[in-house]
């Protein structure tokens, strides 16, 4: 392994930007240099980035599914963030976006049409160069889906209709009705540009990394299903984000993806130097892996909603917002961050993470309550029972709330609020963390809570708006009205009063989405390793190093 100099400066900055408010998160997946980056991840070991090497990262459960579109799970995007490059990369500490694999980009007064002038020279692994033309095949796939391939268009991109080239390198994008966060869409993993040959795979083709062709700084090696995927560094990659500190190759030769699903064993896998990097570390590992000598890093997760129980009202258990609100009062935050959490989590304080442009605090109108909160229930008509529960008509306010086990803490912290809720009349049946209940109790709208949290580069619409939306099972339409507004407004005034509207019904009025803790994804890191994030909690291995050998 070799030292390398510091990479020269990024290029001057160009004049064309787009200001946060553009998108409605702060931060952006492709993100190389964050203010939420943890400083004990700048500040590991001495000396500038070490050119080799081989970084082992263990990840939490296999990936079966590549697939671009479908990257909307931190398994797939960790990796694809490294494969596939974006259009568009939001830079944190200027709060814009800047060019990435489009040189320029620009926008219509009315949100309706955007036009990309790709950089040129740029390739796809397989050779093929990434022009407009290939842009446009991106775009149509993204916007439009893949009807061959049974590929669904990407749910950021709302009213897209069409993309065609204009002149040797534009693209211009067309889109059906106003869509203010289309240029923030771009910037996603699931907006990754792929070679036109790998759109003409099948589903199955497309879903396989092994046959998957980016033009990223990373490429598919190796394979051993279920077990790892390494990634071999391009040597060639000299188009990193126009504000990313290194704008050639990776000083990494190799990434190791591992899957390590027990959680007990993250830490310890990090002490004894069998992983340089893990996810998902429990807090009661915290404390242990820094007196080691380890680090803890903690990736703030701007680009998501906040880790909430959305709520689904098919059983009619939650119709009456009463209920929804007498639940979201009836919740004992800060006796979650004590029992349950470490001081790598922040309570949230809306539906938006704390760093999210256009975040409002609702913090005082979450404050336990739970007089209040019986009293909301008593005027819902739910009267308490024998037994402690309240019901009405005959029906007991039972209500269940279904997880994948991605949250180390979010079974611990339901089981507290199974207690909270038992004390206003309200019986829990927690199944969070249970990823066989998950899969028949998604498509069930009866499952009155999904625990999740759920990246948002679209807008807070996409979760919240469809009615056929299997996340939430809920589509309101006063809020629908507000989110169509905020599509079509121009960043301003307006636009904050539109995203404050959209918190203030869905965490207090409506209560549509009780809200626990800003998203954080905690990972434990070797002493070593040299490791930033994006804002959407991706490592970014095109500027991670390792001191050691």
């Amino acid at each position: 392994m070799t030292s390398r100099p510091a990479s020269s400066p990024a290029p001057a900055r160009r004049s064309l930007r787009v200001v946060a408010m553009m998108g409605l998160t702060a931060l952006a997946l492709t993100a190389c240099s964050s203010p939420s980056t943890p400083q004990a991840a700048q500040d590991a070991g001495t000396g500038g980035p070490v050119d080799g090497g081989t970084l082992v990262y263990a990840e939490v459960t296999p990936i079966n599914n590549w697939q671009t579109q479908a990257a909307r799970f931190y398994e797939k995007s960790n990796v694809l963030n490294s494969v596939l490059d974006r259009l568009t990369y939001f830079d944190a500490e200027q709060g814009e976006l800047v060019p990435w694999i489009a040189s320029e980009f620009s926008a219509n007064a009315a949100a309706t049409e955007f036009t990309f002038t790709i950089r040129p020279g740029v390739t796809f692994s397989d050779g093929s160069p990434l022009d407009a033309e290939a842009v446009k095949l991106n775009l149509d796939a993204l916007g439009l889906g893949i009807e061959s391939a049974q590929i669904q268009p990407n749910v950021d991109f709302a009213g897209y209709s069409s993309a065609e080239v204009v002149g040797e390198n534009q693209v211009k994008v067309t889109l059906s009705s106003p869509n203010a966060n289309f240029l923030r869409a771009t910037s996603s993993v699931t907006s990754g540009l792929v070679s036109p040959a790998t759109l003409e795979l099948d589903a199955a083709g497309q879903s396989a990394i092994s046959q998957i062709s980016g033009s990223g700084p990373f490429t598919f090696e190796s394979e051993k299903p279920d077990e790892e995927v390494v990634l071999a560094k391009r040597a060639d990659y000299a188009w990193a984000p126009e504000t990313a500190e290194n704008q050639g190759d990776a000083y990494l030769d190799r990434v190791v993806v591992k899957y390590l699903p027990e959680v007990a064993h993250r830490a310890g896998a990090v002490q004894s130097g069998q992983v340089d990097l893990v996810r998902g570390l429990q807090p009661l590992d915290e404390e242990a892996l820094t007196a080691s000598g380890n680090q803890v890093l903690p990736a703030e997760g701007v680009d998501l909603t906040v880790n909430m129980a959305a709520v689904r009202i098919g059983s009619g258990k939650l119709a009456d917002e009463n209920v929804r609100r007498a639940l979201q009062i009836g919740i004992d935050r800060q006796s979650i961050k004590d029992t349950v959490l470490s001081d790598s989590y922040e309570l949230a304080g809306s539906v938006l993470n704390h760093q999210a442009p256009g975040f409002v605090d609702l913090s005082e109108e979450l404050e336990y309550r739970p007089d209040e909160a019986r009293a909301l229930l008593d005027e819902a008509g739910w009267d308490v029972g024998t037994d402690g529960i309240r019901e009405k008509d005959g029906v007991k306010l039972e209500v269940t709330v279904t997880s994948s086990n991605n949250s180390v803490v979010i079974r611990p912290a339901f089981e507290l609020i199974e207690q909270q809720w038992r004390e206003i009349g309200v019986k829990l049946d927690n199944r969070a963390g249970d990823n066989t209940f998950l899969a028949t109790a998604m498509p069930d709208p009866d499952v009155e809570f999904f625990g999740t949290r759920q990246f948002i580069y679209g807008g807070l619409g996409p979760i919240f708006e469809p009615a056929d939306n299997t996340m939430t099972h809920t589509s309101d339409e006063d809020l629908n009205v507000i989110f169509a507004a905020e599509r079509a407004a121009a960043p301003g005034p307006e636009r904050d009063d539109l995203l404050a509207q959209e918190q203030r019904a869905l965490v207090v009025d409506k209560a549509y989405s009780l809200v626990l803790w800003d998203e954080v994804q905690v990972y434990g890191a070797h002493s070593d390793t040299h490791v930033e994030f994006t804002s959407g909690t991706a490592p970014v291995f095109q500027g991670a190093w390792k001191t050691g050998g």
